[in-house]
């Protein structure tokens, strides 16, 4: 697969920054077009909010170009159709590393982490009653959210790793697969995002939703076997009816920015969402969690030079090989 390079930047601003180079900072560009997700997931929520804070700290508008989620972002990036999106580490990993079926062997280039996100979560619930445990999925016809998503693309590898083999893994909007499982049309949902996901709380309101764990040994074989993926924990009353902690698994969500973006461009994007947090946890809540960057780095993921003067001057240590024009 051989992704082109066209796009909104267009021809003439790539030129410049050729001939320039970064010493010299093309002008910034009046609009630039953000990745997100598709309805009933957070890449929706925090997009335009984090969208906004760019807007009202550089004066470039933001247009928004609604997705499946992480791997369809960063596609958009490497084809120069966007220039802003948010993916998942678990996912940009693959996207680096050219692993994954959607990346088809080719390793993308073209992105750079501008910051951390927010966590999330592998949320995987059933309202049939045989379905209790990860061993019970193995064979079932499961929804893992839209194409494009981190579900989509990392979900197949976390549930090979604990011995897990559905035998269909469905594609389509959250609230459709939802839908889908009250139907009885599937067995279970397993979504990837900031927990609670609208989605799946829209459910739970009107239906008993059981929500499946992960032990800690199988936490572990999943950390192990999927890179960018650690051991989380859903709280008691992260979902309605939802009385004790679960064990699961997560991967942290990272805004990324075209590596051709002017240093001092995404800097002031980075400084913007660094200075409001507050703001972006008020639209998604698990931003409100300061995120390190190490498990950024050591996925193979590095950041823009221009994110990289914006996180340290907020006083975020970052190593010089952690960086990449």
């Amino acid at each position: 697969m051989r992704l082109a390079r066209r796009g909104f930047l267009g021809a003439g601003f790539g030129l410049a920054l050729a001939g320039a180079g970064r010493a010299a900072q093309p002008p910034w560009p009046g609009a630039l077009i953000m990745g997100t997700g598709r309805p009933g997931g957070a890449f929706t929520i925090f997009g335009p909010a984090w969208g906004q804070l760019i807007k009202n700290a550089t004066g470039v508008d933001i247009a928004y170009r609604a997705t499946g989620g992480s791997s369809a972002n960063l596609l958009l990036i490497e084809e120069g159709a966007a220039q802003l999106g948010l993916s998942s580490i678990a996912v940009a990993a693959q996207a680096r590393a050219g692993t994954g079926n959607w990346t088809a062997g080719t390793k993308l280039e073209s992105f750079r982490a501008l910051f951390p996100a927010y966590p999330s979560v592998l949320q995987i619930v059933s309202t049939h009653a045989g379905i209790s445990n990860l061993a019970a999925l193995d064979g079932q016809e499961i929804g893992v959210g839209p194409d494009g998503a981190s579900g989509a693309a990392a979900v197949p590898a976390i549930l090979a790793s604990v011995g897990v083999h559905p035998n269909r893994m469905e594609t389509s909007d959250y609230g459709q697969q939802m839908k889908n499982m009250l139907d009885g049309k599937l067995a279970a949902c397993a979504f990837i995002g900031a927990p609670p996901l609208p989605a799946l709380t829209a459910a739970a309101m009107g239906q008993q939703l059981r929500l499946i764990g992960f032990s800690l040994a199988q936490a572990a074989q999943a950390a192990n076997a999927v890179p960018g993926l650690s051991r989380m924990v859903l709280p008691a009353n992260t979902f309605p009816g939802q009385n004790v902690d679960v064990g699961s698994v997560g991967t942290l969500n990272i805004a990324v920015g075209a590596a051709a973006l002017p240093d001092n461009l995404a800097q002031a994007i980075t400084a913007a969402a660094l200075k409001n947090r507050a703001l972006l946890a008020a639209a998604v809540r698990a931003a409100a969690y300061s995120a390190p960057l190490q498990p950024v780095y050591e996925a193979g993921i590095s950041f823009h030079p221009g994110a990289a003067k914006a996180l340290r001057a907020a006083g975020i240590s970052l190593p010089p090989n952690a960086i990449q024009s």
